[in-house]
């Protein structure tokens, strides 16, 4: 068998491979930096640069057209990342950990945008995109809580970053010849662009609304929690009518995703065993198969939502009575299956929604710990599951 052959029967695997780890390398860094960068070098801004930065990447290398471009610049977005722990000194000052937040920051966006360039338009590789990153969201802060970083000297992200290292070089050596990156759209592009900053800007703002109200009255509170909650599914709708139709439920389905998903995030990061992250992982692979044979991104998102829902309002019954990797395969296959079948046929709006989980996070995130009554935060919650879900069914 010639080199040449043997590259292009390895082609498809290893592009399926560097998607998987790309993306969940990218998405786990930005959520638990602090495993793989040093103290001190996150802000509040990371999901913004990082956000946009996916999304101008994957822009560019449209433009340039060449996959094998694409893997070697996410490889060298990982080597980026991987080394800047050991590059730092231990005694760097404020202003230099700010500087190296930001490059992690641009690194994380500059990898993410690589692998959605270099997989988009084969249905495998895709799928391997959102099974990254999706099982990367939903894991991040239990492997971020698990992990301790003072007696370890690798942790896993970092076993992440060297995995997703070999897949990406394995990837740019063995891609098919031809095989160009989708062409871009100039006014997409300019949609996706500015969708990025106003999104995760605007869900930074909302987060720390939201946050500012937990001392408020009740009245107040709920208030501004429901004017926060409807103001990124507009935000997401607002996307989808800026879209063509085959990429206008993508945005949408990841914001519901968030919503269904982030209760199991806090159960998970509150105490799980290794081994029920795994179940998680394996089940948003499963969901992300399931799309294919039975494309409802409105059922996934139903699934996801009433057992988050059950789980709080029904804890004796459901959240005692119905093991955590049950309740945890659910969701994860659930959401993943409303991901996947939501699937934009552009890059560029597949860079935006696999970047918005993170960012969007900050809102759901405050939501939940506001000193209230969690049934009717879960409620709350469900209805922009809700409006999501309508949205895209």
């Amino acid at each position: 068998m010639s080199p040449a052959s043997t590259a292009v029967r390895l082609s498809d695997p290893a592009s399926t491979l560097a998607g998987v780890a790309a993306a969940a390398a990218a998405v786990m860094v930005l959520a638990v930096g602090d495993s793989v960068l040093p103290a001190g070098t996150r802000n509040d801004y990371a999901p913004l640069v990082t956000a946009m930065l996916a999304v101008l990447a994957a822009i560019g290398l449209q433009r340039s057209g060449s996959r094998r471009t694409a893997w070697a610049i996410g490889a060298g977005a990982v080597l980026v990342l991987g080394s800047v722990r050991y590059i730092v000194p231990v005694d760097a000052s404020s202003e230099t950990l700010t500087v190296v937040g930001f490059v992690a920051a641009a690194s994380s966006g500059v990898l993410l945008g690589a692998a959605v360039a270099g997989a988009w338009g084969a249905v495998s590789n895709q799928g391997a995109l959102i099974i990254g990153a999706w099982a990367a969201f939903l894991t991040a802060a239990a492997v971020g809580a698990q992990v301790p970083l003072a007696a370890m000297r690798w942790t896993v992200p970092q076993w992440l970053l060297v995995v997703a290292l070999v897949a990406l070089v394995a990837a740019a050596i063995t891609v098919r010849p031809g095989m160009r990156v989708q062409r871009p759209d100039p006014r997409l592009s300019v949609v996706a662009v500015v969708a990025a900053g106003v999104l995760t800007l605007g869900y930074r703002l909302l987060g720390e609304l939201v946050t500012s109200q937990a001392v408020a009255g009740a009245v107040r509170m709920w208030l501004v929690t429901a004017v926060a909650l409807v103001a990124i599914v507009i935000g997401a709708e607002l996307v989808s009518r800026l879209v063509p139709p085959g990429d206008a439920r993508f945005v949408l389905a990841a914001t519901g995703a968030v919503a269904a998903g982030y209760p199991l995030v806090v159960e998970l990061w509150a105490g799980a065993p290794w081994w029920v992250l795994l179940v998680t992982v394996g089940a948003v692979l499963v969901g992300v198969r399931l799309a294919r044979y039975f494309p409802y991104a409105l059922a996934g998102l139903l699934v996801a939502v009433v057992v988050s829902v059950a789980t709080v309002w029904f804890p004796d019954e459901t959240g005692d009575g119905i093991p955590l990797w049950v309740r945890a395969a659910l969701v994860a296959a659930g959401t993943g299956m409303a991901l996947a079948a939501s699937l934009p046929g552009s890059v560029s709006i597949a860079a935006l929604g696999l970047s918005v989980p993170v960012p969007a996070a900050a809102v759901i995130g405050a939501v939940w710990v506001l000193p209230a009554d969690p049934r009717w935060i879960v409620l709350a919650l469900a209805a922009t599951v809700g409006a999501c879900a309508w949205q895209v069914r």
